[in-house]
Parts: structure tokens; C-alpha cells; sequence
């Protein structure tokens, strides 16, 4: 048994070895992850920066992204990273995969992170210190006193957001009356999905999570993160989409397009080489003989 074994794999060699380099790329992934799994499959179009089309470098509908375990504590904020040009996929600020109201049994939602509210518990209000160091012609805050971001109740307007150029309107008046229901004081994050806007009143406008119970009403607390997305695999989450089927129609004809050509490259090619291998083998021509006999004259 043994020896048959041995002979399949001396025969498709470079398929075995194709197997094993991605196994250990795996192990790799794993590693720098810190968590299990380390790989999660975008099931919807809520990243994308377009509406039919994918791009390399940001998060479409099907692709994989590798998310590294986070504590919440190294997270920065698109009002964070707009003063110093921090960006990741496509945008400023970092993306992060969380638990809505950090139940495991939901499925964890892959959105960016926009600006970190701070609750006031004496004036029952929030505070946004980050915006302090944001250009003063990049947001408001619906009060005549300018640059103010403590002892905030009304709105936050983040101008100019992403690729659409939307208006990023938090209604703080509307999260503290739901905080005053439920007895909450908790500090947070406030998410959106880089596709999520919506034409209104002549302007493309953020739908950030908050704004209702549909995704997470709350602000994202750091015990809820699964972790931040680090690299983004294109296209191969797919797969498993069209597998369970739950493909969406939305999905991209490019991302498809290109799935094939990735498939053919993994799985054909190595097979064709085997193949090609194989038949000129029982010619009686080697096509290792010349690496063969250099490695022997090293010795």
C-alpha cells in the first residue's frame, strides 16, 4: 500500500506540492490571525465600491478577508485617519469585523469603522474627541459654537465620506433616546458599510449601522470585535456562496470572471504539468535530468 502511495505522489508531484504550499500558506494565515477561523467570506455587496464592478484592494461581494484578533485598543477611526492619510481597502480608517451586540450566534458583520462616541455620564451626552484634530471645514456638529465635540445631544456631520462623496449624519439625539430607554452608558464605535448611502435631498447620505436596529443600533463596544480585516483574497469566497446558495444576484460579473481564471491557474495548470510530465516520462525523456544532474555535481 505504502509503495502505491509513494508512486502517486512521485507521479503528480507538482500537484501534491501545490497542496502542500497551500497548507502551509494556511497554517501561515493562522499564525499571523491569532484566531480561528482566520479567513471570513464577504456575503454582501455592503464594502463595494460600485455597484456592478469588483476591485483589487477593496471588499467585494465574494471575496475572502484575512482578520487579525483585535482588543479594540489599535482600531483608528476614518475621523481618526483623515488628518494623517491612514487608509485601508480603499478608504480612511480601518475596517473591522464585529458581533452585533456581541452575540456569537449572529453573523459578524465586516464594516468600517467611522468615529468613536464616548458617553458624558454627568451631562448625558457624548463626546467625540477625535474630531478635534479633523479639518474644521470637514465636519459640524448642528451648533452655532463651532469645533466643539464635548457635551454633544444633537448631530455629528462627517462632509466629503468615501467613494460616493456622502454625508455622514449621526443622530445623537435619536442614540441617547434609546440609551435613556435601556439604561445604557457604554462607549462605542459608529460603523458603516462603504457601499451603504442613499440619494437624498439632492446629496448621496451615509446609512451608517446605528441608525436603526436592521444591523446594530448600539455603538460597537471593543468586546464585541471578532478583529480588523488585513487582506483581502479576492473572489475565492464565491465558492462557498455558491455552494450553501446564497449567491447573490448583485455579485459582480468580474468577481465570477475572475474566479474562473483563478481555478484554472490552481487546479489546471499543476494538472497539466503532471500530465505533460507523465507522457514524456514513459518517452523515455526526463524533463528533471538537467536540474537532477546539476544538484549531483554540487555534491
Amino acid at each position: 500500500m505504502s509503495g502505491k502511495l509513494l508512486n502517486v505522489l512521485k507521479q503528480y508531484k507538482v500537484l501534491v506540492g501545490g497542496v502542500l504550499i497551500i497548507a502551509l500558506l494556511l497554517l501561515a494565515v493562522f499564525v499571523y490571525a491569532g484566531m480561528w477561523p482566520p479567513v471570513y467570506v464577504v456575503e454582501s455587496a455592503s464594502m463595494q465600491h460600485s455597484d456592478d464592478r469588483s476591485f483589487i484592494g477593496t471588499i467585494d461581494t465574494g471575496d475572502l478577508v484575512i482578520v487579525q484578533s483585535s482588543d479594540g485598543s489599535e482600531v483608528r477611526t476614518y475621523v481618526e485617519s483623515y488628518p494623517d492619510g491612514h487608509r485601508t481597502f480603499g478608504d480612511y480608517g480601518d475596517v473591522i469585523v464585529y458581533e452585533r451586540y456581541g452575540r456569537s450566534d449572529d453573523t459578524p458583520i465586516i464594516h468600517r469603522a467611522m468615529l468613536r462616541l464616548e458617553y458624558n455620564s454627568t451631562s448625558s451626552s457624548f463626546d467625540v474627541p477625535s474630531l478635534a484634530a479633523l479639518p474644521a471645514d470637514k465636519w459640524g456638529n448642528g451648533l452655532s459654537e463651532e469645533g466643539r465635540w464635548w457635551n454633544l445631544t444633537g448631530v455629528v456631520e462627517v462632509y466629503d465620506v468615501g467613494h460616493g462623496s456622502a454625508l455622514l449624519r449621526v443622530d445623537l439625539s435619536s442614540l441617547l433616546d434609546y440609551y435613556a430607554d435601556r439604561n445604557l452608558e457604554h462607549d462605542g464605535m459608529i460603523t458603516m458599510g462603504d457601499h451603504n448611502v442613499a440619494f437624498s435631498g439632492g446629496q448621496y447620505v451615509g446609512i451608517y449601522d446605528q441608525s436603526s436596529a436592521a444591523i446594530c443600533r448600539e455603538p460597537i463596544m471593543d468586546e464585541w470585535l471578532v478583529g480588523e480585516a488585513k487582506a483581502e483574497v479576492p473572489w475565492l469566497g464565491l465558492i462557498k456562496l455558491w455552494v450553501n446558495g446564497d449567491l447573490p444576484a448583485s455579485t459582480p460579473d468580474n468577481s465570477k470572471t475572475g474566479l474562473m481564471v483563478v481555478l484554472a491557474l490552481v487546479i489546471l495548470v499543476p494538472l497539466a504539468l503532471d500530465l505533460t510530465g507523465l507522457v514524456l516520462q514513459r518517452r523515455g525523456i526526463d524533463i528533471w535530468a538537467g536540474i537532477k544532474d546539476r544538484l549531483r555535481r554540487k555534491k
